[in-house]
């Protein structure tokens, strides 16, 4: 009976470290660019993060970027995060200027200067995904009227993350099973 509790236990904890390792990743690493808001459009914004809608064209149509797309504001300057569809973007060129992914791992994700709202802007993607890397042209076009300041976009989503909570959920869950038996077997 103790060798399964403890197997329990064990199972347990292990399903929480495996719910955790997704939510600890941590975007690294810096452009290419000394600086991408140099380049960046000025906007009448406040500073900070927003969510703004993006749509891009361009390319063979198989690779995609998220959206909403992180748009950062800083001294009235605007950068955009852009996550593509996969991970085998190396670089991009944005005002000629080559921008390095921020993250090692997953989708690859750029922060680039904003160079236009409510117009398109064009950016190269230098794909690794064929049998030699290939530099790809695209057109963004950001949608202004989508703003978001990105905390009163978030203001209803959970403070934790899903799979944590649910991880920790099931060791609460856990935990009162196992007491309450063992106040049973008494």
């Amino acid at each position: 009976m103790r060798v399964r509790r403890r197997l329990w236990a064990f199972a347990m904890l292990f399903a929480c470290a495996l719910a955790l390792v997704p939510c600890v990743a941590v975007a690294q690493g810096e452009p290419v660019s000394d600086d991408p808001y140099e380049d960046a459009i000025a906007l009448g914004w406040e500073d900070g993060p927003y969510l703004v809608d993006v749509t891009m064209q361009g390319g063979s149509g198989k690779a995609s970027v998220s959206s909403p797309a992180e748009v950062t504001v800083q001294d009235g300057r605007a950068v955009a995060r852009i996550e593509w569809s996969s991970p085998n973007y190396d670089y991009m060129v944005v005002a000629g200027k080559t921008y390095l992914p921020v993250n090692a791992d997953g989708n690859s994700v750029f922060v680039i200067p904003l160079l236009a709202m409510d117009g398109t802007f064009d950016v190269i993607g230098d794909t690794t995904a064929m049998s030699k890397p290939h530099e790809v042209a695209y057109q963004l076009t950001f949608d202004g009227a989508s703003a978001v300041k990105a905390g009163e976009a978030e203001a209803g989503t959970p403070a934790l993350p899903l799979p944590v909570m649910i991880a920790c959920l099931s060791a609460i869950i856990g935990a009162v099973v196992v007491t309450s038996h063992r106040w049973a077997t008494r």
